[in-house]
């Protein structure tokens, strides 16, 4: 069952920290540990630099850490999952510190993990306390921050999705929640300009839009409102490539990608991408790795058994690729 986060943002709200109870032990990295230290010097019985999520990797952590009463998540998504999961095996308090507002971790119940290079979601534990420092936030690169607005603006092709889904295959669809939905793309595409510039209300602003994307997702049992197929282009590059990257910018290439398959707004989706400053050509990433993700698409989603999308009603032809992967400018 869904349980609202306390959620206490402003700055220098990291100041709490000190007064937590019992031994604690902090799941974070260097980075994000250095950052937090030079706002407040604070030495808590163990501190744990997370390498990778694993499954190995964190099954071997729960298996040897040292005894705590809270477990504090500083820095990004890995950091903050890998607090969930001890706190869900070990049923201990939590408190989550992200540094950066680049993915929803800090307010899903769920903790991704890696398994071959593929993402599973295992526990069943929803944040109850956050602290969202604006300052300390502020301090991490502007454009990953940015990245936050990725798994709002997935909205946009979920919903379409979901849709096609429930008249294609009968899927359940709840119009309430797609309406709560559109809302939320609704007010990321009028904060565009707060959220580029990552002040403070755009920090708020992705934060509450994240915990109502989580509660909406709650009620209905599954992700439909915000996951649909921009996520099996992301989730199937790093697959194919045996490689990790920012996870907003495989979904903003998601997005490019598949509303230009749904014939779904595509010159609003990547005006809305632009003005929130999310980078849809993945460093890293080559024109000949994108064709070949759009090529295995369906292949994909049919071997890891994923929901169904657009992906599944409409070909993905050659035609198709050449006339996207143009688009994108990618060398």
């Amino acid at each position: 069952m869904y349980r609202a986060p306390r959620i206490e943002s402003g700055s220098g709200v990291v100041r709490k920290l000190k007064d937590l109870p019992g031994k604690v032990f902090v799941a974070t990295m260097e980075i994000p540990w250095g950052l937090l230290q030079e706002q407040l010097r604070w030495s808590p019985e163990h501190v744990h630099m997370v390498t990778d999520m694993d499954l190995e990797t964190v099954e071997r952590l729960e298996a040897t850490a040292p005894a705590f009463d809270v477990v504090v998540g500083v820095g990004g998504g890995s950091c903050c999952d890998t607090a969930k999961y001890l706190a869900w095996k070990r049923g201990k308090r939590m408190v989550l510190v992200p540094t950066i507002v680049s993915v929803d971790a800090p307010l899903t119940n769920m903790v991704g993990v890696r398994v071959d290079n593929t993402v599973r979601y295992v526990g069943d534990i929803f944040p109850e306390e956050l602290l969202v420092d604006h300052d300390l936030i502020r301090k991490a690169p502007k454009h990953l921050n940015r990245g936050g607005a990725a798994d709002i603006a997935s909205i946009h092709t979920a919903l379409y999705d979901w849709k096609l889904a429930a008249a294609d295959r009968g899927e359940l669809y709840d119009a309430q929640i797609a309406d709560e939905a559109a809302a939320c793309l609704a007010e990321l595409d009028r904060g565009a300009a707060e959220v580029y510039d990552v002040t403070p209300k755009g920090i708020d602003l992705i934060v509450d839009l994240y915990r109502r994307e989580v509660e909406m997702c709650a009620r209905l049992g599954n992700s439909r409102p915000e996951e649909g197929s921009e996520h099996l282009v992301a989730y199937n590059l790093e697959h194919m490539t045996k490689r990790h990257f920012v996870h907003a910018d495989l979904v903003a290439l998601g997005l490019i990608c598949m509303t230009r398959l749904q014939e779904n707004r595509p010159d609003w989706t990547r005006d809305l991408l632009d003005r929130l400053g999310l980078q849809y050509r993945v460093p890293g990433v080559s024109r000949g790795e994108i064709r070949d993700c759009l090529a295995t698409l369906k292949a994909f989603a049919d071997s890891t058994k994923m929901f169904y999308s657009v992906v599944d009603a409409r070909e993905i032809t050659g035609e198709f690729i050449e006339e996207t992967v143009g688009q994108l400018g990618v060398e």
